[in-house]
């Protein structure tokens, strides 16, 4: 095949057409404040030069769930057709499920199931790209033609570089929201907690007093580990961001969260001595104590035996929850400076329900004893000690210290249990 000159003049001006058009496209996406907007004048912008008549963009939500945010070119019930799709389903679902770009061409003499969708739109040529930063899928974006041409890579290539620019973008915005959201929810939680411990302070005696001290104490990990997280994406923001910030934040909301019901509950529990017992994996208790104390204590992660027939055990999850945080704080501040410490959380079915232990290497107590209450081996006014004695007391368990022959201590409580055995 012979190319005349006027072919390969007119190839050259459209890429520069093209180029042109990314470097618009570029400025306006990462200084967009509206994502949906955004896309609309994206393809206002490309779709005379690309000859197109239709994009779909969906949003990814949990569950293998795409949503359509935007679109161009469709009727209110074409639109009400594909505002769901299942991840696998169709050309825009099977990208969401494999993660990579689709192009498909000649749908109207297709029969191909995963072409009905855009087939009865009307389309005959369609690309549709995922949405990634990093690893987060955020979503897709496709193009599609009503006539018989089909895209050329030169074409294909442009849109996959538009759709890594609408990624980039919408990672910002999303970011830039939860960011928001989140300084919101804990700028408001601490005023909260400032009120409410003002107000018990103010009525005065010492069981109040008490009362004031056990809320400030408890809500010092989950709000730190809440700010840890959210000056880390700060951070992130200042520089070039990275794909696990929407996660960081994620985090930081449950902290937030964790805080408001920590509040709740130790009123609770400070005025009617009651907890909300639950039935709950040991697995799952672990899990979120040993999130809590690593976002509020950089150091060496503790390790984690959990015994066969250890089941589930009847627990209020977030103040159990508090009373490991505190006793794995507790353990990483004896073992500071020394080297080779360790900490070790472990359950084991035992008669009677379930015993939990935290156990480390470092210097154990003096006299191989538990301070006395509003004493502390730390310095401090003993108030994490009271605090977990209390809600064990509410569960109608107490704390036990051993000794290891080797050194170190070992704290124990058992909590009642559904579906264990004892060894």
């Amino acid at each position: 095949m012979q190319f005349r000159d006027g072919d390969v003049v007119e190839g050259g001006r459209r890429e520069t057409r093209l180029l042109g058009l990314l470097a618009d496209c570029a400025g306006k996406m990462l200084g967009a404040s509206d994502p949906t907007a955004m896309i609309d004048y994206l393809f206002e912008m490309v779709r005379d030069e690309l000859l197109l008549d239709v994009y779909f963009h969906y949003r990814a939500e949990p569950d293998n769930l795409l949503v359509l945010e935007a679109c161009g070119g469709l009727t209110p019930a074409q639109k009400a057709a594909g505002a769901r799709l299942q991840f696998g389903q169709a050309v825009c679902g099977m990208v969401a499920r494999d993660r990579t770009p689709r192009v498909v061409a000649q749908v109207q003499a297709s029969d191909n199931p995963m072409t009905d969708f855009i087939r009865d739109v009307g389309l005959d040529s369609y690309a549709c790209t995922p949405l990634l930063y990093g690893e987060v899928l955020l979503g897709t974006l496709g193009f599609g033609r009503r006539s018989g041409v089909p895209f050329t890579e030169t074409e294909l290539r442009f849109l996959r570089t538009i759709c890594s620019y609408v990624a980039v973008a919408k990672n910002r915005l999303l970011v830039e929201a939860e960011m928001l959201a989140a300084m919101k929810a804990r700028d408001a939680l601490e005023k909260a907690q400032r009120a409410l411990i003002g107000s018990i302070s103010r009525q005065g005696g010492e069981e109040n007093a008490g009362t004031a001290a056990m809320l400030a104490h408890e809500m010092v990990q989950p709000l730190s580990a809440a700010s840890n997280y959210i000056a880390t994406v700060e951070m992130a923001l200042r520089g070039t961001g990275g794909p696990d910030v929407l996660r960081q934040l994620a985090r930081a909301r449950a902290q937030i969260s964790r805080s408001s019901q920590i509040v709740a509950r130790t009123r609770v529990l400070v005025e009617k001595g009651e907890v909300e017992a639950e039935f709950v994996a040991i697995d799952t208790l672990f899990g979120e104590a040993i999130e809590l104390f690593e976002a509020a204590w950089h150091g060496a992660r503790p390790s984690i035996t959990i015994a066969g027939g250890s089941g589930q055990v009847l627990a209020d999850r977030v103040q159990i929850g508090q009373v490991l945080a505190n006793l794995l704080r507790n353990a990483a501040q004896a073992l500071e400076g020394r080297e080779g410490g360790a900490v070790h959380l472990s359950a084991r079915a035992v008669e009677g329900g379930v015993e939990i232990a935290v156990t480390d290497n470092g210097p154990g107590f003096p006299e191989g004893a538990l301070p006395a209450p509003g004493r502390s081996t730390s310095g401090g006014q003993g108030i994490g000690l009271a605090v977990t004695r209390r809600i064990l007391a509410a569960h109608e368990t107490a704390l036990a210290l051993e000794s290891p022959a080797g050194g170190g201590s070992r704290l124990c409580f058992v909590l009642a249990a559904r579906g264990g055995d004892p060894d």
